[in-house]
């Protein structure tokens, strides 16, 4: 009788133990695993997607940083934390990065600034200057900004290329004399100034063979080439009128 009386002493204390530990250990680990919500991967969804996962899930989230990507459209999920799958409680506030939409930017005017000045001002903005051609220009000296690729005022973001024409200076441009023989003195003067020419001094010839006004010398030969930026004066000599 004594040895059972002991057994089913030991018995009794192994069966509160057991309870014990059932009752302080394992139910609360039952029930707290219970409570946790699997994180689902966020990454690559807009936040209005984003947000509506996290809310069937009866999680929140917290936006941790912004980041801008040209590639990406913004309001997207970059990153979060915790990663996706692991275990977390009910409103547990999930950290995203996301990214940034592109900064509403105006296109500078470069024209007549210098190239320097110009990339300057294409780095403070973030656009990216991809290439610099050269043109000669009778309006601006050398290394003068010519032309741009994006016109001034047009919407660009950062990122953006941008090509440059920049100045050589001016071209080696000529101008030609015309023939302003048998024509009126009118005519005569309206075609030297077309081709880049200026009126001089007027002689009259006493040719009754012509009607008066009509050019009959000009002081400069036909074809003569002279640079377009000098200027120079044609006389001419025309027919008297009849007295």
């Amino acid at each position: 009788m004594k040895l059972l009386r002991d057994y089913l002493i030991i018995f009794a204390g192994v069966g509160l133990i057991s309870a014990l530990i059932l009752n302080s250990i394992i139910l609360p680990l039952y029930v707290n695993w219970n409570d946790e919500i699997r994180v689902p991967s966020l990454t690559h969804t807009d936040l209005e997607k984003a947000t509506q996962i996290l809310n069937e899930r009866q999680l929140a989230f917290t936006i941790k940083d912004t980041i801008f990507r040209r590639d990406i459209p913004g309001g997207f999920i970059m990153d979060q934390y915790p990663e996706a799958g692991q275990m977390v409680k009910e409103n547990r506030k999930i950290q995203l990065t996301i990214s940034l939409p592109p900064a509403k930017l105006e296109m500078p005017d470069l024209i007549a600034i210098t190239q320097r000045q110009a990339t300057i001002a294409l780095d403070q903005l973030g656009l990216f200057l991809a290439e610099v051609t050269l043109d000669s220009s009778d309006l601006y000296e050398k290394t003068v900004v010519v032309g741009q690729s994006i016109p001034a005022g047009l919407p660009v973001a950062p990122g953006d290329s941008i090509t440059l024409t920049v100045s050589l200076g001016k071209r080696n441009l000529k101008k030609i004399m015309p023939s302003v023989l048998n024509k009126g003195l009118k005519d005569a003067r309206k075609l030297l100034e077309r081709s880049g020419f200026s009126l001089g001094e007027i002689q009259y010839s006493l040719d009754t063979e012509l009607l008066p006004g009509t050019v009959v010398l000009q002081s400069i030969a036909p074809g003569k080439v002279f640079p377009r930026e000098r200027q120079v004066y044609v006389d001419l000599m025309i027919t008297k009128e009849f007295e």
